[in-house]
């Protein structure tokens, strides 16, 4: 069985040295568990640099590597475009979606394809810990929480619930061809719509209950992203009512969801609260996660 990561460069040449430590550290951990039990892992590696203009600078015994590729784009594609080019060339089983700045604990990858092996057909969902301005903390902290990670209709009245596909392996068949065809022109949301579109085929979700990723703290002005955000997933609204994936009702709920949060956000104290009773299905789902998972309002979405 072979994961291949996917990892998007843009003018990310400061991060290559942390980057290629990694994939070596998880390269071995694949390697000696192949030595110690014959099992028969392997990995690749895929960049898709997104500033053409930029030359993706790795050490020479990466770069000679079979499994080790790069690919330029001709022009900028954006995170979603990038990501599809990868899975062009891919040919692994399974598939890690990773931002050039994310870190991976050295066995992330084999831990993956372990679970993989015992899962076969479902997104493998790791912990992580995410990173803020005051610290770090473990994403998933209460059981209630950990057992929604693939739960549709929390996903579909609070939020996503994965960070980043980099705490994901996806296995590669059944990413479906709706995804790969219409391309996000905002960056922020494809992974939430490429999670909708798995939870509305039917696929489950397996998680695993070690922070096996890091995703990094940027100082990114957080309305500003989730402004971003909100847009990415206005323009996939469309494209989720033409999949036949989803029932009309779900993404009605959804894109009331998105427009509920959006002005609740920008409200006052009375505003909110017209909103909430407008939205009083919304509001009560939002206010149980919110208790029984121990996340602030907002985290999620």
């Amino acid at each position: 069985m072979k994961i291949s990561v996917i990892t998007t460069f843009y003018d990310g040449n400061k991060y290559m040295p942390a980057y290629q430590e990694m994939m070596v550290a998880n390269e071995q951990k694949i390697t000696e568990a192949n030595q110690k039990s014959g099992s028969d892992y392997s990995m690749e590696v895929i960049i898709i640099n997104d500033s053409p203009k930029i030359h993706v600078t790795l050490q020479a015994l990466n770069a000679s590597k079979k499994n080790w590729i790069v690919h330029s784009n001709e022009r900028n594609l954006g995170i979603h475009g990038s990501r599809v080019e990868g899975l062009k060339i891919a040919t692994g089983d399974y598939i890690v979606f990773l931002d050039q700045d994310d870190v991976l604990r050295e066995d992330a990858l084999l831990t993956f394809l372990q679970m993989a092996s015992a899962n076969e057909m479902k997104v493998i969902v790791s912990n992580c810990n995410f990173e803020t301005k005051s610290g770090v903390n473990l994403l998933y902290r209460t059981d209630y929480q950990k057992q929604r990670v693939g739960s549709f209709d929390v996903y579909l009245c609070v939020g996503t619930q994965i960070v980043s596909p980099g705490q994901c392996a996806i296995p590669r068949i059944i990413i479906p061809d709706v995804w790969k065809e219409n391309i996000l022109k905002h960056n922020g949301a494809d992974d939430y719509f490429l999670w909708l579109l798995l939870l509305g085929m039917g696929i489950g979700f397996s998680y695993v209950d070690m922070p096996l990723y890091t995703h990094v703290y940027t100082g990114e002005n957080i309305s500003e992203t989730t402004a971003q955000t909100d847009r990415s997933v206005y323009e996939f609204i469309p494209y989720l009512r033409s999949s036949g994936f989803l029932q009309k009702e779900d993404v009605d709920l959804l894109e009331r969801m998105m427009h509920y949060k959006a002005e609740f956000r920008k409200g006052n104290l009375v505003k909110k609260g017209i909103l909430s009773l407008k939205n009083i299905d919304i509001f009560i789902n939002n206010f149980i996660f919110k208790k029984k998972s121990k996340t602030p309002y907002g985290f999620n979405r």
